[in-house]
């Protein structure tokens, strides 16, 4: 695909994701760098509320629905307030102005603006270099799911979550999956029309961007100082753990994009508690945020209720326990309720399926190791991260604002080493809402580590600026504007100092990991792809092919609209029991089509007539399904395509045997 192309469904993804949502932060009368962080949060909201009603009434998604339904939301925010305002006759439903004991001047402004961008910058260069300008597929095991469920969301408007069953099994009785991040994928491919490859590597350029801009927002709601949301935000594209490893580890799109939110979340919610005059519009905002977050990823909702806990009780330790503080709870558990209904209580009926525990496969020691030095599955350290990390944790004056992510922070990181170094029940039980997953718990301590890296920092640079103060050379004095130019000249520099150590912040390293992800094979290869093309020019529109679940060739669907049997990786164990008699038969013994009339009713039944064999296979899968590890001896399959990654078949009459 042409850069120009590229750039394109680039600039879209940017307005999908913004500019609803910041509509609704208006409207609720969120303002600065509160309002830049939560749109994107609030876009997911409104996704995820709008989502599983719109089919419901007889209304499909579309770009024009998603318009309608952004104005209708803002529209009856901007109502409320209105109303609150003039039935309280007070300043409760005022615009959020950001108020915070340390100052910051328009000069200030500025220079965080830069270092967003800067962070931005970076991080979109690590995806370009990585995904090859936008063109690679992605190869891991989640991938899969996600390019065709973005896909089946865009061809079929189908936007409530049940529908995802469509893709390996329509007729399951129970079927949850959190979409929002595939219905407003699927909204970049109806506007541009472009692949799905592209608005998925295109999307992965704007993770940097949305962390670095709710570190900001957050630091900010927390009274932190002007350096310290400067240096976090330059480093916020330099952490290996979060988010790039995330990537070619499963390809975890949704679970990153809700934890790049996180930090906008939490800004809310420490905004209302910093407020001395309580508002309801804004739970309500928090609330319609907690959608976006449930109908993005439940566990990062679930760490997002732990952090909030934690900001709670450092709230409550500086200041007494107010009735408000409670009031805010309940209006935003109630507004999230009656605005995401129907994804709750899908939510939670889906709360009690199988348990995944992968195995421990480090000593404690190791574990504690990766995590301390930030190493997790890398052969070196990020050396001068660790050593900014550790100034952060004894800087207690630059950290105080953030101790609570801290503490949070900490706690995910036991869990990390649970996940990784034990077994048992109690880690199970533990760790269950995060799939037992040690890499997600690495992401989660690599957020607040990232605090702390900003805070060592600036620790730094309060020494420097300390020592010149005893030196000869006297700064003028704090808070002129001779002080400003000083103190921002010795941060720069020491910046372009960690810059030069640390390779451009690591851009080489982080380049080389989401680069991974982004192969050409095993999954899917440039022959194979070749293949996908072939069966669009020979298949009928809509009418299924029978393909192994396990080699790729699931990704035609989203390539070129060919439609598989299997849309995605079978997870035998929990997934054959509840698939039906038809294909649970393909997936067994479809090689068996010769003399088994179970498979030749199932064929019939699906309307088959094409067949493809790949020789890539997903991650961590080494073989074919059983139903697809002896097909070439199948007589009434004719071989009609061939390459050397793949081979299509039309199924007939199997051949008469001589007898």
């Amino acid at each position: 695909m042409p850069a120009t192309t590229a750039l394109v469904v680039l600039v879209v993804s940017l307005l999908m994701l913004v500019l609803p949502g910041l509509l609704t932060a208006a409207a609720f009368g969120l303002r600065g760098w509160l309002a830049a962080a939560t749109a994107p949060l609030l876009t997911y909201g409104i996704v995820g509320a709008a989502g599983p009603v719109l089919p419901a009434i007889g209304i499909l998604w579309s770009p024009a629905a998603f318009a309608a339904v952004s104005l209708a939301f803002s529209a009856v925010v901007a109502g409320a307030r209105l109303g609150v305002r003039r039935v309280h006759r007070d300043r409760s439903a005022a615009p959020v102005v950001d108020r915070s004991p340390n100052h910051w001047a328009a000069t200030h402004h500025a220079g965080i603006a830069a270092a967003v961008l800067l962070a931005a910058a970076v991080g979109f260069v690590v995806t370009v270099q990585a995904t090859r300008e936008f063109t690679a597929v992605p190869q891991v095991w989640d991938s899969v799911f996600h390019s065709n469920a973005i896909r089946y969301i865009a061809d079929s408007g189908q936007s409530n979550p049940d529908a995802l069953r469509n893709l390996n099994d329509p007729v399951v009785a129970s079927y949850y999956y959190p979409n929002a991040f595939h219905v407003l994928a699927a909204t970049v491919v109806m506007v541009t029309g472009a692949d799905v490859p592209t608005v998925i590597t295109t999307g992965v350029a704007l993770f940097v961007p949305m962390l670095a801009v709710g570190a900001v927002a957050l630091i900010r709601s927390c009274g932190g100082r002007p350096a310290f949301a400067f240096a976090t935000a330059v480093l916020s594209c330099a952490f290996t753990a979060f988010p790039w490893d995330l990537l070619p580890w499963g390809t975890l799109l949704p679970f990153i994009t809700a934890l790049t939110l996180m930090a906008a979340f939490l800004a809310i919610a420490a905004t209302i508690l910093r407020r001395e005059q309580y508002s309801i519009v804004l739970p309500i905002a928090l609330g319609l945020g907690g959608i976006g977050l449930l109908a993005l990823h439940p566990s990062v909702a679930v760490a997002v209720v732990i952090c909030g806990v934690a900001l709670v009780i450092q709230t409550w330790l500086q200041r007494r326990p107010s009735i408000r503080d409670l009031t805010a709870v309940v209006v935003t558990v109630a507004a999230a309720g009656l605005l995401g209904l129907p994804l709750l209580l899908a939510s939670f009926g889906a709360s009690s399926s199988a348990d995944y525990d992968w195995p421990a496969v480090f000593s404690p020691a190791d574990a504690l190791g990766q995590l301390f030095f930030l190493s997790h599955d890398q052969r070196f350290p990020q050396y001068w991260l660790v050593l900014l990390v550790a100034v952060g944790l004894v800087s207690r004056r630059v950290i105080r604002p953030m101790i609570w992510l801290v503490v949070a922070g900490i706690f995910f990181g036991g869990l990390f080493v649970l996940a990784a170094a034990y077994e048992g029940e109690i880690v199970s039980l533990l760790t269950r809402a995060w799939w037992n997953d040690r890499w997600r718990f690495a992401a989660l301590w690599s957020v607040a580590a990232l605090f702390l890296a900003g805070a060592g920092a600036v620790e730094i640079h309060d020494g420097v600026l300390n020592l010149l103060s005893r030196s000869r050379f006297r700064p003028v004095a704090p808070g002129s504007r001779g002080h400003l130019v000083v103190s921002s000249a010795v941060l720069a520099v020491l910046f372009i100092g960690i810059w030069t150590v640390t390779g451009g912040l690591y851009q080489e390293r982080n380049q080389t990991r989401l680069a991974a992800a982004f192969t050409d094979g095993p999954t899917v290869s440039t022959e194979e792809r070749l293949a996908f093309e072939q069966l669009a020019r020979l298949v009928p529109k809509g009418q299924l092919v029978m393909n192994d679940s396990y080699d790729g060739s699931a990704l035609m669907w989203a390539l070129d609209d060919v439609r598989p049997v299997f849309a995605s990786p079978v997870i035998a164990p929990q997934e054959l029991v509840t698939m039906a008699t038809e294909r649970r038969v393909l997936f067994d013994s479809f090689d068996q089509i010769d003399t088994m009339p179970a498979v030749q009713g199932a064929v019939k039944q699906l309307g088959i007539r094409y067949v493809i064999v790949c020789d890539g296979f997903i991650g961590p899968a080494r073989g074919h399904a059983p139903g697809m590890q002896n097909i070439e001896a199948a007589t009434s399959l004719r071989l009609v395509f061939e390459n050397n990654d793949a081979r299509i078949y039309e199924i007939g009459e199997p051949a008469a045997h001589n007898g």
